[in-house]
């Protein structure tokens, strides 16, 4: 896009702008984006004609203005371009687009076989994306811990040995971000009800997420707004938590150990969580998770942990049971994946 007339950089600025209102609230006229933004409204009408030159802006129909004249409203086009989000599982892979706003357009499980390897998606992929508009960004979910393009921990035993990373920028042509699962699913339960570029700050920032199940044990945790990742991408291995005695977490839900000690185990587990990083929701998710011993276990972590600020209630958390995380994860992946689409327009930095 050109646009004649200031700096290189005041010009990319301005434009930015324009992009960034339009994506957080919809169509707008040329005097609505001008007293938003602070751009002269001269100013404006060149950036919206050179985007509606290339294509970015749809013509969104007419409404009366101020002055009782009716004004042209303009849109961006959000299906010029999608982003593929992949939850890979050791039984296949779920591939999700999704459109410039980040509204999910098609969704399928891929099966594939044990050990498969990441070249082997190049004809699923391809086939998914036949119809789709052209794929601008993609982001990958693993169930291990992830760093330096490597996974470090999990299931998927045939990637340990691997680079990763360079697989999947090999698969799809262009850089690929990789993340862990239970940080992703924290991400999308942390923002439910808010679009992938809404402006508005989440009113939940404190949240972690357990997963325990017979797959794998682990936490993804979230302090003001910030995924934890540790110093050696180590947060979140709550698995491998000591406990009094000897045993593990993992050895603790995978054993059909009796409820006191599943009791005694969780809540030992949330006491250490709850006063680390005291979050305001711990989330339970998988097939080693009892549900119906949450509220003894609630009762016996605020037993233990009974501190309250004055006038507050318990600092411990609320225990939530979710069966299935898969909406907060994909919501996650998505919201990278369309913010990666939009890094370019970004006004303030990614929290997550």
């Amino acid at each position: 896009m050109k646009v004649a007339g200031t700096s290189p950089n005041v010009r990319q600025c301005n434009c930015n702008l324009v992009k960034w209102f339009l994506l957080s609230n919809g169509s707008a006229t040329k005097p609505e984006i001008a007293e938003a933004t602070g751009i002269s409204l001269m100013t404006v009408g060149k950036i919206v004609n050179a985007m509606l030159e290339e294509g970015t802006l749809l013509r969104s129909g007419l409404r009366e203005s101020g002055l009782g004249r009716r004004a042209e409203r303009f849109e961006l086009d959000g299906n010029r371009s999608c982003s593929v989000s992949l939850r890979f599982r050791g039984v296949g892979v779920d591939f999700v687009a999704a459109n410039e706003f980040g509204a999910v357009v098609r969704e399928e499980f891929m099966p594939m076989p044990e050990g498969y390897l990441v070249a082997e998606l190049a004809p699923k992929l391809a086939g998914f994306l036949d119809g789709l508009p052209p794929m601008r960004t993609a982001v990958a979910g693993f169930p291990a811990a992830v760093f330096g393009g490597r996974l470090h921990s999990g299931g998927l035993r045939q990637f340990r040995q691997m680079d990763v990373q360079r697989e999947l920028d090999a698969l799809f042509g262009i850089p690929v971000w990789m993340g862990r699962d239970l940080n992703l699913a924290t991400v999308g339960y942390s923002r439910r009800g808010l679009a992938p570029m809404a402006l508005e700050t989440p009113e939940l920032q404190d949240i972690t997420c357990f997963l325990l199940d017979p797959a794998g044990h682990g936490a993804g945790c979230m302090a003001g707004g910030r995924v934890l990742r540790g110093a050696d991408f180590f947060a979140g291995e709550v698995g491998r938590m000591p406990l009094p005695g000897g045993r593990c977490i993992r050895d603790l839900v995978a054993d059909d150990v009796p409820d006191e000690e599943y009791i005694a185990g969780v809540a030992y587990l949330l006491g250490a969580v709850t006063c680390t990083v005291n979050p305001r929701i711990a989330i339970f998710s998988g097939r080693s998770v009892r549900p119906a011993l949450l509220p003894e276990i609630d009762r016996r972590l605020r037993q233990r942990i009974g501190f309250h600020w004055e006038g507050e209630g318990n600092v411990c958390p609320e225990l939530v049971w979710e069966p299935d995380i898969w909406p907060f994860y994909r919501a996650g992946m998505v919201y990278r994946a369309t913010r990666r689409l939009h890094s370019g327009v970004q006004m303030v930095d990614d929290v997550f």
